[in-house]
């Protein structure tokens, strides 16, 4: 997923309102832009393993240049449009003006990890279409630990505050971009990194934006759909919306294993659809539906049951808590639907098409959510309104995903009743 770490600070340093309010307006803005990239490396992804799979190691090598060219570039923009633009951002989602300045300026230099964040998202896409996931983890495990150490020697040690915390993230995040450059230097000598042969790849950038831009505008309408849903749940005051961040700290157990599942599996898929293999393309799937909805039903029920004592270590406040485990009941049972959701799109986009599940976000997660909720609150003015509109979505997005998937692998001479056979 990439590292972003702003928030961590939270750890450390400032409890009150004020030190949450400029995290959560400096992760508001910074989450959506990271979101697209985390999306877009998924396309990049589905073109490496592609080549990969297809022994096409010249134009893997073109692809992997291309892609850090890119990374480069689009950072470096988008770095200096958050410097520059910050106080514009931070009015766009109406930052209170109390702590507007502060929050500009820990906003600011957290915008300087922009570039390192795109160089390890867009490496670890292509390591992990290589099959390579384990060293971007040991990459990831090992910043996230210099992250602490400098957050404690510059927030607690050197009393930098606020923007210590930025400063210590930043650090991190470079020092993974650096750890990332090695490894694409270290690869086969076939298609490894050369700094000399950045503008090698240009014609492949195309086909790269192509696969990645539906992909990373998927990221953006999920980031997109929460904004939304948040407030309507807002309305229902001040212990709803608390509710629904303990019960998003809760939801990460089943959300990001369901999540990285996906991505990881786009690989798989662009893989063997390179090489010509579709069996193993039926197979990874039908065995991908069976093992991550198994795991989603195994843990969520398990953390149901758990609820009660999970959500009092982040608040000891009943109401915060009744709204919290109310959330975690009326979704968690049918959280496998996300789950066979992710394997869908994971398929899709290791066949190379990433334009329909960025469609199905956006209809499913945008429009019909805020239709649904729109409506029926006006008819039943009940929270739990909100939640089931998570669960009527994903049934939803299934049946668009299957039969999209079903039209595509007929074309390969098999039917949707191969894959759940």
């Amino acid at each position: 997923m990439g590292i972003f770490k702003c928030k961590n600070a939270e750890v450390h340093m400032e409890q009150g309102p004020i030190g949450r309010t400029l995290l959560m307006f400096a992760a508001l803005i910074l989450s959506v832009i990271i979101n697209f990239f985390v999306g877009f490396s998924t396309g990049v992804s589905a073109v490496t393993a592609a080549a990969f799979g297809g022994f096409q190691y010249q134009k893997l090598s073109r692809i992997l240049h291309a892609v850090v060219l890119m990374s480069l570039i689009s950072g470096a923009v988008m770095t200096v449009a958050g410097i520059g633009c910050s106080g514009i951002f931070l009015q766009w989602i109406h930052c209170p003006e109390e702590v507007f300045s502060t929050a500009q300026y820990y906003l600011r230099i957290c915008t300087m990890g922009i570039i390192p964040q795109f160089i390890y998202n867009m490496g670890n896409a292509i390591l992990r279409a290589l099959g390579n996931t384990r060293e971007p983890l040991y990459f990831l495990t090992f910043s996230s630990g210099l992250n602490l150490v400098l957050d404690v020697l510059f927030v607690i040690g050197l009393g930098m505050g606020l923007p210590g915390a930025g400063v210590a993230t930043v650090i991190s995040q470079w020092v993974l971009a650096m750890l990332m450059i090695w490894k694409m230097i270290r690869l086969d000598v076939r298609y490894n990194l050369q700094i000399t042969r950045l503008f090698g790849g240009l014609e492949e950038l195309p086909e790269i934006i192509n696969t990645g831009l539906p992909s990373g505008m998927q990221a953006v309408f999920m980031s997109i759909s929460s904004l939304l849903i948040q407030d309507s749940i807002n309305s229902f005051g001040a212990d709803a919306a608390a509710g629904m961040v303990v019960f998003a700290r809760v939801e990460g157990f089943l959300y990001y294993p369901a999540f990285s599942y996906g991505m990881a599996l786009t690989g798989f898929i662009g893989q063997n659809y390179g090489a010509g293999k579709m069996d193993r393309v039926q197979e990874g799937m039908k065995k991908s539906i069976l093992t991550l909805s198994a795991f989603t039903v195994a843990a969520g029920g398990i953390l149901m049951l758990a609820a009660p004592v999970i959500l009092k270590l982040f608040t000891s406040d009943p109401e915060i808590l009744r709204n919290g485990q109310q959330a975690i009941l009326c979704i968690f049972p049918f959280y496998f639907l996300y789950a066979i959701n992710q394997v869908y799109i994971g398929g899709l986009k290791g066949l190379g098409h990433t334009g329909f599940p960025m469609l199905c976000s956006l209809l499913c997660y945008c429009i019909f959510r805020v239709v649904w909720c729109r409506i029926l609150l006006l008819l039943f003015w009940d929270i739990r309104v909100i939640y089931f509109s998570y669960d009527v979505s994903w049934i939803i997005m299934i049946a668009l995903l299957v039969s999209q998937y079903q039209k595509n692998v007929i074309l390969y001479g098999f039917g949707f009743h191969s894959v759940l056979r």
